[in-house]
């Protein structure tokens, strides 16, 4: 009964219905999409604070990894997803209606500029297949119902309509206490997004009631919501998220603002539809424009919120490292973020018999883009992942040439630091082995703080997996692993050298790191960080490494579904969970003769990158494996960090 009243609503709508192409592509493929409400365009804000938030909203769910379909009224049709032309036109109308679920047969008709409520667009999105809505706080019972009957038209539709309405709470010139009642009473699922179980009250973080739960999880919400559906409950849900405190203004001052707007609008006569443009609007004036821009913070963070919860919901994300299942219907490509330095190389190369004698000896000096993350990032933009790269650079030429060489990957969150020197290492290869380098990194990489991840988290918890490398400072990648255990999000770590191994442990959240791939002189360390006595000799052979894991896993691998040694010369072993949880044990050729290789800068960055590409790809670890050692190749077989014949044919 309940599958067919959705069916039957939304032919009824159809012939109304105009859905935008990025809208339609984005709900065809399977990705979230989050519907946005236009009475905010117009009668909540005004012009043209009005479009530059309506703006904003939409970023705000792009980069959280979902599609905005702002919903509004044009020429007796319903917009789902708005172009640039129509939010002008929305945002600048003079005659624009206010649209509740009510009003929206008459303004078709009629024809008019239609902004819609809660309420409508709640209906308006259910009917378009959209099951995530973001809002700032939604209409509830009026102070003085009791005489007025005065109750938003929102809580019907949140009765009978399953759509997660993303809000900071409901409206503070309400009755909060009996809206929460309402809610209660109807059926409605309440939760509070966040540490306590306190109803927020839209401009200020806390009231004096409680909803049904709360969580700091979106993923018990995808259940909660996919269970509801299950159940063919027809009910909505209610997320409610209290402002971030940093843009929370001083409650006091914007309530008694709120108490005093109240009193005149009873004062006024002022009722039903005009209430709250008018308390809004009185309590900005009396605020001074303080609580405009809280609205705006507020509304923002929603958006960014109910992206992610999208993202979360459409079932469209790639199998994680750890379950190792394969299934090849996912129509998008994977996202994976790398953080770490982004270096400019100079290697020296010769085949000379090089001795510690100060002499001169023939050979060439190459330059090209380096770093680990950054090589990974380039990597996995060649194989056809959607590549973001966070990190910084210098405002000099090796910054300019790092711009120059990064068209494979997104690096719009990369830092550019003034004044500092963009990161740069020296290596000295001998016959196709580093001898040593020399780096200098510290002028930049001490800089960057966990603010620099705080602003990308949107990116973090959308990506399907996170590739962090150990140059940066532990604050950061303590906040990076903060982030992902919250989140739940694979973390493939990269140790870079011997004592940055130590970095990892320092965080206190080496339990997060779920694939690691250490070095032979690496990996000795990260034993000695477990407590595990190991003879070096051990890493003279894969086989004798598999067999001191195969002791020693608990204590060894940590929390890590798959963990890769690589030995140079001797090959690598690998360690990986399979789909029943056990772990299997394999040991891998080298990727190349030693005679065929031209320098060994990148390959391990090649390899990682390989297997990510195949198990974000949904490939089997031994699929992945084989792609791992494919790129190594290639890119041993060039002076540059990564070859440029890698591409995403290599997955087929």
């Amino acid at each position: 009964m309940y599958s067919r009243c959705i069916g039957r609503q939304k032919r009824t709508f159809s012939k109304f219905l105009r859905i935008s192409t990025q809208v339609k592509e984005a709900l065809a493929n399977g990705e979230g999409v989050v519907a946005l409400e236009s009475t905010v365009i117009t009668h909540g804000l005004p012009y043209p604070h009005n479009l530059s938030t309506a703006r904003s909203l939409e970023q705000k769910v792009r980069a959280s990894g979902s599609q905005p379909a702002t919903i509004a009224l044009f020429d007796g049709k319903i917009h789902v997803g708005l172009d640039d032309e129509k939010l002008e036109k929305l945002a600048s109308s003079q005659s624009a209606v206010k649209v509740s679920t009510r009003d929206i047969a008459k303004t078709l008709i009629r024809k008019e500029v239609g902004g819609t409520t809660v309420a409508s667009t709640m209906k308006i999105a259910h009917a378009a297949g959209i099951s995530v809505f973001a809002t700032g706080g939604i209409g509830g019972v009026h102070r003085g119902a009791d005489q007025t009957f005065d109750i938003s038209a929102d809580l019907q539709e949140l009765s009978k309509t399953p759509v997660c309405v993303v809000c900071s709470g409901v409206k503070s010139i309400l009755d909060i206490p009996k809206t929460v009642e309402y809610l209660e009473t109807h059926s409605v699922n309440c939760v509070v997004y966040g540490q306590e179980n306190v109803f927020p009250s839209f401009f200020t973080r806390k009231s004096d009631r409680k909803a049904q739960f709360n969580t700091e999880r979106l993923e018990e919400v995808v259940e909660l919501i996919k269970t509801s559906k299950s159940l063919g409950l027809p009910y909505g849900t209610v997320l409610a998220c209290p402002i971030p405190e940093k843009y929370a203004a001083d409650g006091d001052v914007i309530q008694n603002a709120i108490d005093q707007a109240v009193r005149e609008a009873i004062e006024q006569n002022i009722a039903s539809q005009s209430v709250t443009p008018f308390i809004l609007a009185r309590v900005n004036e009396l605020t001074q424009g303080a609580s405009m821009a809280t609205n705006i913070a507020l509304l923002e963070n929603n958006a960014s919120i109910a992206g992610r919860l999208a993202a979360k919901l459409c079932d469209r994300r790639p199998i994680a490292i750890s379950q190792m299942k394969k299934n090849s219907s996912i129509p998008v490509k994977p996202k994976v973020v790398s953080i770490g330095a982004a270096i400019v190389d100079f290697e020296a190369i010769t085949s000379e018999d090089v001795k510690d004698d100060g002499g001169s000896y023939n050979g060439h000096i190459v330059q090209r883009m380096g770093g680990v993350a950054r090589n990974h990032a380039e990597a996995l933009g060649r194989l056809g992942c959607d590549s973001i790269f966070i990190s910084a650079i210098g405002d000099d030429s090796n910054g300019q040439f790092f711009r120059q060489n990064s068209e494979k990957m997104d690096i719009t969150r990369v830092k550019v630091m003034t004044n500092k020197p963009t990161c740069t290492y020296l290596a000295v290869n001998v016959r196709g082995n580093v001898k040593y380098g020399i780096v200098t990194s510290e002028p930049l990489l001490s800089t960057l703080t966990p603010a620099l991840i705080e602003k990308n988290e949107d990116a973090l918890e959308t990506s399907d997996l996170i590739l962090l490398d150990s140059n940066l400072p532990v604050p950061l990648m303590t906040k990076v692993l903060e982030i992902a255990k919250k989140h739940e999000k694979q973390v493939w770590f990269e140790p870079t050298d011997i004592d940055k191994v130590k970095k990892v442990f320092a965080t206190g959240l080496a339990d997060a790191v779920t694939a690691a791939s250490p070095n032979a002189n690496e990996f000795l360390e990260w034993a000695k960080q477990c407590q595990v006595a190991v003879d070096p000799s051990v890493v003279n052979s894969a086989d004798s490494v598999l067999e001191l894991i195969e002791k020693e896993k608990t204590r060894l691998l940590l929390n890590t579904s798959l963990f890769v040694v690589t030995l140079s010369n001797k090959g690598s072993a690998v360690v990986y969970r399979n789909n029943l949880g056990q772990l299997e044990f394999q040991s891998l050729p080298p990727p190349v003769q030693m005679d065929k290789i031209v320098s060994v800068s990148g390959a391990g960055d090649s390899f990682n990158s390989g297997v990510i590409a195949g198990l974000t790809h949904n490939k089997t670890v031994v699929e992945s494996l084989r792609i791992g050692q494919e790129c190594a190749r290639l890119t041993l077989q060039t002076t540059l960090a990564i070859s440029e014949a890698i591409n995403p044919q290599m997955l087929k």
